[in-house]
């Protein structure tokens, strides 16, 4: 062969460089699909082909993974199993299968994989083509691949088979042109497309107008991102031919075929889980609105029922102390009952309210155990008497004093389940028990019986005793009254607490409820009962304490200046938060009652006002007056500034024991009144 020198001046002829063949473009295409596949010979298990995903995702390089047989990849453990699948198995067709196995990395760890593969015949050899999809550590359904099912005529068509037969919607174009190249009967049969339709096809015509811009702009990022090493997968739309839109999400690698640079996508349809999110996230919000206007509603309600609540009740208790003959105050006692019926109903639509919407909380604290059951049983005994019946109270000597939890609750649930003994019994005796027992998984329980010689319960309405509406039978609404959400709220406290409540019953021989809960040791060594309803005592000052009330309702003012007049103070009246300024500014006040919800200026600003006119001068005790009583309402009137909180029906304890904690024994009436802002 001769030489050219360099002094030839005649230049070489330059070779045009033949076109790779549809083999060598097949092969590409199986190589750089973006999914770990194999294929390996039925006979021999030898591995004959892996595409690129394969190889990165175990470790091996393609010269490696070609010297290997499927016994290669497989642990010791397993060898055993897979000789006898595969022998018993190498004489007949498999057809498309799917299977779990157990693969060795290159670094020697062992994954999961769920292989799904299928027959086909190379060169004569019966084979297995093989998508192996690592479900270690993925938890989504893995992209199974299903195969060609007949038998390739040429080594030619081998790949493009490979390809085209993919179960998933797969193309690949052209980076520059962005012209389609190849398809998958997958994508042909989801678009609506014939593949000669797709080959004169570019990206952007199977997407909408307005989308075109972001796809070039994915298409340069995608290169970007190749170049670190990444692969992006992005979603999009698709238009297909029938004009419909589709969203997809499009998982792509890069390849070389003919000398052009090309892609593989495979796009999945994610249109419904698109809709099914959004629709979600629409249910969510208004889930979360409704539950808002629901709190919104309670809370407004709340307001509006304990209002006049607080006239009738608080009027019925200034009657009561009046000279009244014996009609007028069983008049009067009906009247008082009753408002207290309406405020039980009232409390126990709320409770409902917060459980239902989980806002009901605990307030954990130390308290006397003894002296907290020992005074609500003395709340109902009054009312047993009435009835004729006799209320016992048996606590065990083994039951603690002092315990740690909320005792505010537990007197709920104590109070409800004996007022529900007393009212279901006509004659005898109501009992509650006391006892501590332990349990090895629990420790020290406290059980608390309440047992009653009453109408008793029918066994098919006893386990529906707990849920809400329901009562022992259909005319206990007519013949005792009552809403039937008593016990379901005391089951749901039950179960905050962490405890568990259940009832026994013979019908016409009585009932017993119980609970049982686990109250922890108190932090303290003294601890104080609940608030039970006993009387107040009037709090001793020196002098009677002027307080200035700001309330809106005329009723509520009398009731308001009646029984601050009762735990020994003297009132003054103004009607909104403006004249409540206007007072402070000219007078000074041992303490102000402020209601919250009043027209004009309220009790919030008002005293936001009042703190921002102090300037750390003399702090004029504020005591929020509301009939608001939902969670978070204690909060709020502490945020703006004032000092303490009590509810609506006015209490004469509740009122007096705020009066005590934040009026000193020599009260301040009489000083000079500092400048106060009015808003």
């Amino acid at each position: 062969m001769s030489k050219t020198s360099d002094a030839d001046p005649k230049p070489m002829a330059r070779r045009t460089p033949r076109p790779p063949s549809r083999e060598l473009q097949h092969r590409l295409l199986f190589e750089h699909n973006p999914l770990p596949m194999m294929v390996f010979e039925r006979a021999t298990l030898r591995i004959l082909a892996v595409s690129n995903a394969a190889v990165a995702s175990y470790g091996y390089s393609r010269a490696e993974f070609l010297k290997m047989t499927l016994r290669d990849l497989t642990p010791p453990e397993d060898l055993a199993w897979l000789e006898s699948l595969e022998t018993s198995r190498r004489g007949e067709n498999i057809g498309q299968q799917s299977r779990r196995a157990r693969h060795v990395l290159s670094d020697g760890s062992i994954i999961d994989v769920e292989n799904t593969g299928d027959d086909l015949v190379l060169a004569g050899r019966r084979c297995r083509i093989v998508l192996c999809q690592n479900v270690t550590e993925r938890n989504r359904a893995t992209v199974e691949l299903a195969e060609a099912r007949e038998q390739l005529r040429k080594s030619a068509e081998e790949y493009r088979l490979l390809f085209e037969r993919n179960p998933q919607p797969l193309l690949a174009y052209d980076c520059e042109t962005l012209r389609v190249v190849a398809v998958s009967d997958a994508s042909i049969a989801s678009s609506g497309y014939s593949r000669e339709e797709f080959l004169e096809m570019t990206l952007l015509d199977f997407a909408p107008e307005q989308d075109h811009e972001t796809m070039r702009e994915y298409a340069r990022a995608n290169v970007r991102a190749k170049r670190l090493g990444l692969q992006l997968a992005r979603p999009r739309r698709q238009l297909n031919k029938d004009g419909t839109l589709i969203d997809i999400e499009v998982t792509s690698d890069d390849l070389t075929l003919g000398g052009r640079r090309c892609r593989v996508c495979l796009s999945i349809d994610v249109t419904e889980r698109n809709r099914a999110s959004a629709a979600l996230a629409i249910a969510r919000d208004e889930a979360v609105e409704a539950s808002n206007m629901k709190s919104a509603f309670l809370a407004n309600m709340s307001h509006e029922i304990r209002t006049p609540m607080n006239g009738v009740i608080g009027l019925t208790e200034m009657l009561l102390e009046m000279n009244l003959d014996s009609e007028q105050r069983e008049c009067a006692e009906q009247i008082a009952r009753s408002g207290e019926q309406m405020l039980a109903i009232v409390n126990d639509i709320l409770d409902i309210s917060k459980i239902e919407t989980g806002h009901l909380e605990l307030d954990i604290g130390d308290f006397d155990l003894h002296e907290t059951i020992g005074g609500t049983c003395a709340v109902t005994r009054v009312q047993a008497a009435a009835k004729g019946l006799r209320l016992d109270l048996e606590i065990d000597a083994a039951v603690p004093r002092l315990v740690r939890g909320d005792s505010r609750r537990l007197h709920q649930v104590v109070l409800n389940l004996v007022a529900n003994a007393v009212k279901f019994t006509s004659s005898g005796a109501v009992t509650v028990r006391v006892k501590a027992t332990h349990k090895p998984k629990a420790g020290e329980v406290i059980r608390i019986e309440v047992a009653d010689s009453g109408i008793g319960i029918e066994p098919t309405r006893l386990q529906h005793m707990f849920e809400p509406f329901t009562q022992a039978d259909a005319s206990t609404t007519r013949n005792y009254g009552g809403t039937g959400l008593g016990l379901a709220i005391a089951r749901e406290l039950v179960e905050l607490m962490g405890g568990t409540i259940g009832a026994d019953s013979v019908p016409g021989a009585g009932s017993t409820f119980w609970f049982e809960l686990q109250l922890a040791a108190p932090v303290s060594s003294a601890a104080q009962p609940a608030e039970t309803g006993s009387a107040a005592t009037t709090p001793a000052w020196a002098s009677s304490p002027l307080v200035l009330v700001a309330e809106d309702s005329p009723i509520n003012q009398i009731v308001a200046a009646r029984a601050l007049e009762r735990c020994g103070c003297r009132a003054q009246v103004v009607g909104d938060g403006r004249e409540a300024l206007e007072a402070l500014q000219a007078q000074v006040y041992d303490a102000v009652l402020m209601d919250c919800q009043m027209p004009g200026v309220d009790g919030y600003d008002a005293t936001r006002e009042l703190r921002r006119s102090e300037h750390g001068a003399d702090h004029t005790p504020v005591i929020a007056m509301t009939a608001q009583a939902m969670d978070g309402d204690r909060e709020r009137c502490l945020a703006a500034g004032m000092d303490d909180y009590i509810s609506k029906p006015l209490r004469h304890l509740a009122l007096a024991e705020a009066l005590r904690r934040w009026i000193p024994p020599t009260p301040k009436t009489g000083q000079v009144a500092k400048p106060v802002r009015a808003a």
